[in-house]
C-alpha cells in the first residue's frame, strides 16, 4: 500500500520489520524507490534480492532510464540472462531520453520481436528529435508487419506529415485510420494530449489558417488543458502567416503574464516576423531592443526582409547597427541583404560597397533551395535550388519577351531595368552569381 502511493520511507519502515519477505515485498520496495528516481537505494534493494526476476531487470532499466543514466540501465540490460519484449522497449526508451536515436535505433534493428509499444517508441523518438522523414518510413515499415498500428502511432505519424508539410501523406493517413476504425481514438487523444494539440496548432499555422489555431486554443482553455512554450510558438507563428497583429500581441503578454512562461528565441522571432509582415517596423525594433539576449540571424533576417519589401532605409540602418553594438558578427545572409535594402532604396554606391565588402572577405551567399513534394510515390521529397527555378523563370519569359525589343522594356523612374527585365537578359552565369546572392 505505502510503495504504491510512493510514500517510500514509510514503505522501508514496514519492510524492515518484516521478519521474511516475500517476492511481493521485494518488488514493491525496489519498484517504489525506483519510481521516485531513488536509483541508489533501489541498486541495494536489487542486490539483496535473494531472487531476481525479469520484472527486477526491468525495473532497474526504467529507473535509470528516467533518471538519465543510459550507461546504467545498459549495464543492467546487458547482464540479463534472458530479455523479454518489456527489457528492451525500456532500453530502447532510456536510448531516446538520452538523445541517442543512433543507439536506439540499431536495438530496434537488434529485437527478436516487436510489439506496437515499440513501434510507438521510435516514433515518440524521432519526433523529438524533428526526424520527420523516418516517422513516415516507420509507419510504411510497420504496415508490412504482423503488428498493426494504433491511434497513438496514426497521432505521431499525422503530427509528422503536419512538421514537415506533407500534405499528401497526411490525407493517406488519415484515410487509413478511418479504414481501420482509429479516427475516433485519435480525436480523443487529440482532445487530451498536449503534444498532439500543438501538432494540430502548428499544421493550422503553416498552412495560413490563423483564426482555426486560435479556435483551438481556446477549447484547449475550456478543456483545463494547460498550454507549453511550444504551443505559444505555433500560435505565434499562425498570426504572422494570417496577420493577426492584436492577437498575436495579446498572446504574447499572456505567456508569462497568465501561464507563467518565459518568451525564448523563438517566440521573439514570431513577434518579429509578424510586427514586421503588418509594416509596423518601429516596433518590432523597439521589441528586438527589449529582448532579454542577442538577436539571431532569424529575427534580424525577418526585420531586415521587411525593410527591403517596403523599402525602409532608416530602421533597416538602426536594426543593423544596435546589433553591431551588442558585439554580433553580421552573417552572409544579413550581409546580403543590407546590401538589397540599399538597392530597394535606390542607394546603388552604398550597395556595391557593402557587395565589395563581401568580396574582400571572400564571404559567398549559400545557394537557397527549396523542398518540393513530388507526385511520385517513388520519390517523395526534392530539393530543388533557387537556381534552377530562375532558369525556368528565364526559359518562359524568354518566349514571352522574344518578340519584343530592349527599348520596349518597362524602364524605371531612374533610368534602369526592373528586375525581371534583367533576369529575361542575363546570361548563365550572371543568373548564377544572382541565385548565389539573393534570399
Amino acid at each position: 500500500m505505502y510503495s504504491s502511493q510512493r510514500c517510500v520511507a514509510d514503505a522501508c519502515k514496514v519492510s524492515e520489520k518484516m521478519p521474511v519477505k516475500d517476492v511481493v515485498a521485494w518488488y514493491s520496495i525496489l519498484d517504489a524507490d525506483a519510481s521516485s528516481g531513488k536509483m541508489d537505494d533501489a541498486l541495494k534493494v536489487f542486490n539483496s534480492m535473494p531472487l531476481k526476476d525479469l520484472s527486477s531487470f526491468n525495473i532497474m532499466i526504467s529507473g535509470y532510464s528516467s533518471t538519465g543514466k543510459t550507461l546504467s540501465a545498459r549495464s543492467i540490460f546487458d547482464n540479463m540472462a534472458e530479455k523479454d519484449i518489456v527489457s528492451w522497449n525500456s532500453m530502447i526508451l532510456a536510448y531516446i531520453q538520452g538523445e541517442d536515436m543512433e543507439r536506439a535505433c540499431d536495438l530496434f534493428r537488434e529485437m527478436p520481436a516487436k510489439n506496437v509499444i515499440t513501434w510507438n517508441t521510435m516514433v515518440r523518438g524521432f519526433l523529438q528529435n524533428q526526424l520527420y522523414g523516418e516517422v513516415l518510413d516507420l509507419f510504411d515499415e510497420m504496415k508490412n508487419t504482423n503488428c498493426l498500428p494504433d491511434y497513438l502511432t496514426v497521432t505521431g505519424v499525422l503530427s509528422a506529415c503536419a512538421h514537415s508539410g506533407s500534405l499528401k501523406k497526411g490525407t493517406e493517413v488519415h484515410i487509413y485510420a478511418i479504414d481501420n476504425g482509429l479516427a475516433s481514438g485519435v480525436l480523443q487523444m487529440q482532445v487530451k494530449d498536449i503534444y498532439c494539440l500543438n501538432a494540430l496548432i502548428s499544421g493550422l499555422a503553416l498552412h495560413g489558417h490563423g483564426y482555426a489555431a486560435l479556435n483551438l486554443f481556446d477549447k484547449m482553455r475550456n478543456n483545463h488543458t494547460r498550454p507549453d512554450d511550444i504551443t505559444f510558438i505555433g500560435l505565434l507563428s499562425a498570426c504572422s502567416h494570417s496577420g493577426l497583429v492584436q492577437e498575436g500581441i495579446h498572446l504574447f503578454n499572456s505567456m508569462q503574464n497568465e501561464f507563467g512562461i518565459s518568451p525564448k528565441t523563438e517566440h521573439y522571432g514570431c513577434m518579429v516576423d509578424l510586427l514586421s509582415r503588418a509594416r509596423h517596423l518601429d516596433w518590432a525594433l523597439q521589441l528586438i531592443k527589449a529582448m532579454p539576449f542577442k538577436p539571431g540571424e532569424t529575427i534580424l533576417g525577418a526585420l531586415l526582409s521587411a525593410c527591403i519589401v517596403h523599402q525602409d532605409l532608416d530602421v533597416g540602418e538602426r536594426a543593423v547597427k544596435l546589433v553591431s553594438s551588442r558585439g554580433n558578427c553580421l552573417s552572409d545572409g544579413e550581409l546580403m541583404m543590407f546590401s538589397n535594402l540599399y538597392e530597394s532604396c535606390g542607394q546603388w554606391e552604398e550597395a556595391n560597397k557593402w557587395r565589395g565588402m563581401m568580396n574582400d572577405a571572400g564571404i559567398v551567399k549559400t545557394a537557397g533551395f527549396s523542398v518540393v513534394e513530388n507526385a511520385s510515390p517513388d520519390e517523395a521529397v526534392a530539393e530543388t535550388s533557387i537556381l534552377d527555378i530562375l532558369k525556368l523563370i528565364v526559359v518562359e519569359k524568354k518566349r514571352d519577351f522574344a518578340a519584343l525589343s530592349l527599348e520596349d522594356e518597362e524602364i524605371g523612374d531612374d533610368g534602369d531595368l526592373q528586375p525581371l527585365s534583367f533576369i529575361v537578359c542575363c546570361s548563365d552565369a550572371e543568373l548564377e552569381t544572382t541565385a548565389l546572392n539573393s534570399d
